[in-house]
């Protein structure tokens, strides 16, 4: 049984259609826990952790379609075959024919499963393994909390492998609600910044 987290602040109704498209083509044994609270993507993203109860889960965000039958046994299907990998995601896409943006990394599709040097991946839909790192409920809205968690799960991990599913592409829709109001965003990378980087910066001068 693997659970399904979509952290999402709209209502259930509203989140229904994908609930739906999960459910027609996971291709795995699932339970899908839609968080639905009018809150931060950090604070949504912990209470779906918390209410799992699988090794390995899923976290999809709410703008993801264009899902195809059998897509979740993929994703986690590695996570099972190497003990070593922490992290997967998805190739994220525009449109059916169209790349998206994984942040800055490079587009490497030589291989149907390719790992990430920078160790860092986007997290519209990813699979992991669960422990007790959280998402850090201090970056309000939404923007680098998920940066930040790859960043905990570097250090837990150190020699963990973050890898690309190129077999299987979804539709994100990218719509980075909660991102851009109110100098979130700005707020949200300084602070990231300063957690992981100020000792660096303070070095160098």
């Amino acid at each position: 049984m693997i659970d399904i987290i979509i952290p999402t602040c709209k209502p259930a109704n509203k989140v229904s259609g994908l609930v739906k498209e999960i459910t027609a083509t996971a291709g795995v044994d699932f339970k899908i826990i839609p968080t639905c609270f009018n809150v931060s993507a950090s604070t949504n993203r912990n209470y779906g952790l918390n209410q799992s109860i699988s090794e390995i889960v899923i976290m999809i965000d709410d703008d993801i379609c264009g899902l195809f039958s059998g897509w979740a046994g993929k994703l986690i299907q590695p996570l099972f075959l190497d003990k070593d990998i922490v992290m997967i995601s998805a190739r994220l896409m525009k449109s059916k024919n169209k790349l998206g943006v994984m942040m800055n990394i490079t587009v490497d599709l030589s291989n149907e499963i390719v790992e990430v040097p920078e160790r860092m991946l986007p997290s519209a839909c990813i699979a992991f393994r669960k422990s007790e790192l959280r998402f850090d409920e201090a970056y309000i809205g939404a923007g680098f909390e998920d940066t930040d968690f790859c960043m905990q799960m570097r250090n837990k991990y150190p020699n963990g492998k973050f890898l690309i599913h190129n077999g299987v592409p979804v539709i994100h829709k990218n719509e980075m609600k909660n991102q851009l109001l109110g100098g979130r965003l700005l707020h949200n990378k300084q602070y990231f910044e300063s957690k992981w980087f100020a000792n660096e910066n303070s070095k160098s001068n």
